[in-house]
């Protein structure tokens, strides 16, 4: 990526529920790269700082902190009883099943931070960049103002995720958003590979928003033609039917989504 700037890919090319990791000289952004190729970089990094408390970001943070590696966090939940309250209310059980026998979270502990924090090592300017909407507690790291690696705004076909109860796709938006402001020229995003020049990182910016109005005009379309909750969730207008695994979960995680779009035109549905 740059002198002393080196992607980890993670297993299964970065996909769900891996994820590609950064190594900023002795500084490791994200851990789900796999537990295999996190060991391959072991002793090449005396930190490791977290995007997000996602299990498919912070999975190997575990592993990191038994090898004696300083975790930083971005929120103080950090145990999978607390994760699990927080981003499953509810399904708690298939939720935990699902991080730690799939994705292999395990409770870690770590030093809180937030984007007043200098992550600047000694050959690089390493700036946390605070993006509401996907978590409330999600960053992105921007590398000599030119490198951003861009965690769950992601750039893939898929579009935006925002099904947690505290994800709202508004702030999402505005995130995305905000990024056109920021003068970079090469996007690390956490499940696909890098993109390189600023006309193709536009792009695809903009079709990464493109997601979040198609969605609410093809959910209201369902809505307003007389379509339950229940039924808008089987037609699938977000994940469009690829629920490979643990659909029961997927289905849970698509009906937030659809509530907060019918909820953002100001239908409010028990």
């Amino acid at each position: 990526m740059a002198d002393g700037v080196y992607l980890i890919e993670g297993e299964n090319a970065g996909r769900f529920p891996y994820c590609n990791c950064l190594l900023v000289d002795r500084l490791l952004i994200d851990s789900s790269c796999g537990i295999d190729r996190l060991k391959e970089v072991l002793d090449r990094f005396d930190s490791l700082v977290l995007t997000h408390t996602h299990p498919d970001h912070a999975s190997g943070a575990w592993f990191a902190e038994s090898r004696g590696k300083r975790v930083f966090t971005p929120h103080p939940n950090t145990r999978v009883e607390e994760l699990a309250r927080r981003f499953a209310p509810g399904i708690e059980d298939r939720w935990k099943d699902f991080a730690m026998n799939v994705a292999g979270l395990r409770d870690f502990s770590g030093t809180l931070y937030d984007e007043s924090h200098d992550f600047s090592t000694e050959n690089h300017e390493v700036v946390p960049v605070k993006t509401e909407g996907h978590t409330v507690d999600m960053h992105l790291f921007l590398i000599d103002g030119k490198i951003l690696f861009s965690a769950d705004i992601d750039l893939t076909s898929f579009g935006p995720w925002y099904g947690n109860p505290e994800s709202d796709p508004e702030r999402f938006k505005r995130s995305v958003e905000k990024l056109f402001s920021l003068d970079f020229d090469v996007i690390v995003p956490s499940h696909r590979p890098p993109v390189f020049g600023r006309d193709k990182i536009e792009g695809l910016l903009s079709e990464f928003l493109e997601h979040f109005d198609r969605r609410e005009e093809e959910i209201l379309e369902l809505w307003r033609a007389g379509r339950a909750v229940d039924e808008i969730v089987e037609i699938s207008p977000i994940y469009r039917g690829r629920k490979p695994g643990r659909r029961d979960i997927l289905d849970y995680f698509e009906r937030n989504m659809i509530l907060k779009h019918l909820k953002n035109r100001g239908i409010e549905v028990e």
